[in-house]
């Protein structure tokens, strides 16, 4: 039958054909087939080590490092694959971009240590390893390179001297790091800074937070490190802030030349207001008139007859002087403590 309606022809048949039927989705392996597969995919990377996939496999093949059966398989591969790369004349830049991750990998295993840090002197010492012309995945870009650098320089594995050129394409892959990254490293690079002074490897790492044309000298491994002197190679502590200035009418600090001599005994508290400097002839006695003359000036001169000179060479008005509890101890030159040193608290030229 056919159905014109439309101008078409649709036959019989092709209007009851069924939907094709969906392909079932994938069964994920299982963990003993995933084992399996990655124990052959790290032979197959073994014996054949300077393929262009064999790194990237190693690094597939990571996510199951945590599997005892795998560990060891894949430390051992690693270490057969980089040996071979590491003398290859002209990696390939998705090769080496690929040995970074690889690092990235080892470096964070917490045995092999000793195994490790010979790939990395390796890797590091190839003409064509890092260097600021490599570009490096964000997540990879680590503080853990910069450390185990320093632990290279510290305990020989690399010299400063004949492996300057390894240095300074490490520093200018360092440069090309993301801002936040480089900073996140800022520390451990100063700290290789002051061990290893280098000024033309350090200098080629720039921080954004620097004035243009400026850049990190070879004794702490930074040019504006705000915060910082230039004291210990970038780590001195931050400048002492000013001592307060000493009162002389408190007596807060002995005059120079005052201190008491080690092993000598302290001299006694005074009582009653008395100021914390020992009262000694005729220094101790200003003090304590500029004292007196502060806090009570007019009482003080209230007891001086009308027109006799006062303690501060002025014309006392008339009254009884009164220092208004002022100090108890006495002077050189009599008792009261009083400010002439007159009996009965008056002052000496009151009769």
């Amino acid at each position: 039958m056919n159905d014109e309606t439309d101008g078409t022809a649709t036959t019989d048949s092709e209007a009851t054909a069924p939907a094709p039927t969906p392909a079932p989705a994938p069964t994920p392996p299982t963990p003993e087939e995933e084992r399996a597969i990655a124990l052959d995919a790290l032979v197959w990377c073994t014996a054949h080590p300077t393929e262009d996939t064999a790194v990237e496999t190693l690094n597939t093949v990571y996510t199951l490092i945590h599997d005892a059966a795998v560990r060891a398989p894949w430390i051992a591969a690693a270490r057969a694959v980089v040996e071979a790369v590491a003398q290859l004349p002209e990696p390939t830049p998705a090769l080496h971009a690929h040995m970074t991750v690889l690092f990235a990998h080892l470096l964070e295993l917490s045995t092999d240590s000793a195994m490790i840090d010979g790939l990395l002197a390796a890797w590091l010492r190839h003409p064509k390893s890092f260097g600021g012309e490599h570009t490096t995945p964000a997540s990879y870009q680590r503080e853990s390179f910069v450390q185990r650098l320093g632990d290279l320089l510290g305990w020989n594995s690399l010299d400063p001297v004949a492996d300057r050129d390894a240095l300074r394409r490490f520093a200018e892959w360092v440069d090309s790091w993301n801002p936040r990254n480089k900073f996140r490293s800022r520390r451990a690079l100063q700290a290789l800074a002051r061990n290893v002074p280098a000024p033309d490897v350090w200098s080629r790492i720039y921080f954004p937070s620097e004035a243009p044309g400026s850049r990190p000298h070879g004794g702490g491994g930074r040019s504006h490190d705000h915060g910082r002197g230039p004291q210990g190679h970038g780590n001195a502590a931050p400048n002492a802030p000013n001592a307060p200035a000493v009162d002389e009418a408190e007596g807060d600090a002995p005059a120079p030349g005052n201190e008491a001599a080690p092993g000598t005994a302290p001299a006694a508290t005074p009582a009653d207001g008395a100021d914390g400097a020992p009262v000694t002839g005729t220094p101790g006695k200003r003090r304590r008139r500029r004292r007196g003359g502060r806090k009570n000036r007019g009482a003080a001169n209230a007891g001086a007859a009308p027109g006799a000179p006062d303690a501060d060479g002025n014309a006392a008005p008339s009254g009884d002087h009164d220092d208004g509890g002022g100090d108890d101890g006495g002077d050189d030159d009599g008792p009261g403590g009083n400010v002439a040193d007159a009996p009965n608290g008056n002052t000496a030229d009151a009769n």
